[in-house]
């Protein structure tokens, strides 16, 4: 019984059904209980307190009140917690509402890395950070990220916009060919999906990020790899 009514909450998740407050904490409660009816625990939970978010922002001690929580359950809920507020530091509150924004958020990001890292950074129509998605080769001086990976994630993500962002580990942000040719990747991807590219940084140093908007060479490209003028091309 119990793997049926499991079954039916994860078709209604996966279909994008919205689902009750009880439902969501019934199929977190899944990996704690793994054989058994998470509904009446979650019911406990919401009894006591008035919200998903105060379940996982609650102490150990308070939780391992609620009848059917014990240690496991209590530590598992407040490990879910933390991850959440650790995934919300970095793009809850991060608008970017000028160039410096940008520059800033990617120093924090790429400062004091011993190996080059790629970020992109999804944004909404407001400029505010809605994802960051990270990639690295765990080698010092390369990193990159295959094309169908880059449009598989923003057709899962939607955004409005994208900044790319990697750094350099040789001591320059001076960008190399492969640099353009991601770049123009990019912009291809961007603009067959909608989406605006935004900007490209390369980060060496705080005193030395080299940008491809602010040296006119995104525009360059922009106007070179959209979609609209690559397909006049190719007739």
């Amino acid at each position: 019984m119990h793997e049926g009514h499991r079954r039916r909450l994860y078709e209604k998740l996966k279909n994008g059904d919205n689902l009750f407050e009880h439902e969501i904490l019934e199929m977190l409660l899944f990996n704690a209980y793994p054989r058994k009816n998470t509904n009446p625990v979650a019911h406990e939970l919401l009894n006591r307190f008035p919200s998903i978010a105060e379940v996982l922002s609650a102490s150990y001690e308070e939780l391992i009140t609620v009848p059917g929580v014990g240690e496991q359950v209590a530590l598992y809920l407040m490990c879910v917690g933390q991850c959440i507020e650790k995934g919300n530091d970095a793009r809850s509150f991060t608008v970017f509402e000028s160039r410096g924004d940008i520059y800033n958020f990617v120093k924090v990001r790429m400062r004091g890395l011993l190996c080059e890292k790629l970020e992109l950074y999804f944004l909404d129509k407001n400029g505010k950070l809605t994802r960051i998605c990270r990639f690295t080769s765990g080698e010092s001086d390369k990193v990159s990220v295959q094309p169908e990976e880059v449009i598989k994630l923003i057709s899962v993500s939607h955004p409005y916009g994208m900044i790319a962002a990697h750094n350099h580990t040789g001591g320059s942000s001076r960008p190399s060919v492969s640099d353009d040719d991601f770049t123009k990747q990019c912009q291809i991807i961007c603009s067959m999906n909608n989406v605006r590219l935004y900007d490209h940084v390369i980060y060496a140093s705080d005193e030395d990020i080299y940008s491809y908007f602010d040296s006119g060479k995104l525009d360059e490209i922009e106007r070179e790899y959209s979609i609209h003028k690559l397909i006049r091309h190719g007739k």
